[in-house]
């Protein structure tokens, strides 16, 4: 039996925690949710067969009687998905082992809003599964899978891949990581590209006199197309012009008669 602790965001922290409860052998000792999709953590609670006083908030972790308590459950693995915080390594010291979900090929693309990157700069997509340490997503790796971006994909169908990628891949490997039977590799430094928070913040601003390809133009419009929100934009006659793309291998996406054209 595993004894976990669960730091879970979003759907997948929602899959993941469904999975872990399923399995008799492995027991959460803690399941913690970000506060960040109330709508999802209801979910989360209400799916994980953990007692009411076994979950908790992200806050709970600065807690030093809290912390303590951890300390006291001798826990194998800690498990992050999705988690939007550092931890401390006073946190993720507190298990044997450790686990966190990011959604890029690392060390390509570490830090935030990997799928939006690759899809500017054709670097490569993918998923990956590694241990915790004091840096952002530098720990060893267990295990990772390259997913690739298709002609037609936006930031919101990659993102949306890369998540149904990273739970099958933890779902796949979750017995081999927890028995040992696979090792943590150390990442290549040499390789490694990191993204802060707020990068992209420069990018949706679009200078018009910007020369360069339509290929690159195409894609960077479709790697700031999230749904129905475009985040790139650009000024004319004094107002915000937004742009959102939509990309389709089928001419009925956009149905209209001949005679409309």
């Amino acid at each position: 039996m595993a004894k976990v602790i669960l730091l879970v965001n979003a759907n997948p922290g929602l899959e993941i925690t469904q999975f872990i409860s399923s399995l008799e052998e492995d027991e959460i000792i803690a399941l913690y949710v970000s506060g960040n999709y109330p709508e999802v953590d209801e979910k989360i609670i209400n799916n994980s067969k953990v007692c009411k006083d076994r979950i908790f908030l992200a806050a709970d972790l600065k807690d030093k009687n809290h912390i303590n308590w951890l300390k006291s459950k001798n826990i194998d693995v800690l498990i992050t998905v999705y988690w939007p915080y550092l931890l401390k390594e006073d946190i993720f010291r507190l298990a044997k082992k450790t686990v966190n979900f990011h959604p890029a090929m690392l060390p390509v693309n570490r830090g935030w809003y990997p799928h939006v990157y690759s899809l500017i700069d054709n670097s490569v997509s993918g998923v990956t599964l590694h241990a915790i340490d004091k840096n952002a997503d530098t720990g060893p790796i267990w295990v990772q899978k390259e997913v690739s971006i298709i002609p037609t994909d936006t930031a919101k169908t990659i993102y949306l891949r890369l998540q149904k990628e990273i739970v099958t891949l933890f779902k796949e490997n979750w017995n081999l990581i927890k028995n040992d039977i696979i090792k943590p590799v150390k990442q290549i430094e040499d390789n490694a590209v990191y993204h802060a928070k707020n990068e992209i913040n420069g990018l949706d601003r679009i200078n018009l006199s910007k020369v360069q390809t339509i290929r690159e133009t195409i894609n960077f419009l479709r790697a700031r197309s999230f749904g129905d929100l475009g985040f790139s934009h650009y000024e004319d006659d004094g107002k915000e012009i937004y742009i959102n793309l939509r990309l389709s291998l089928d001419m009925d996406m956009n149905k209209e008669k001949n005679e409309d054209r």
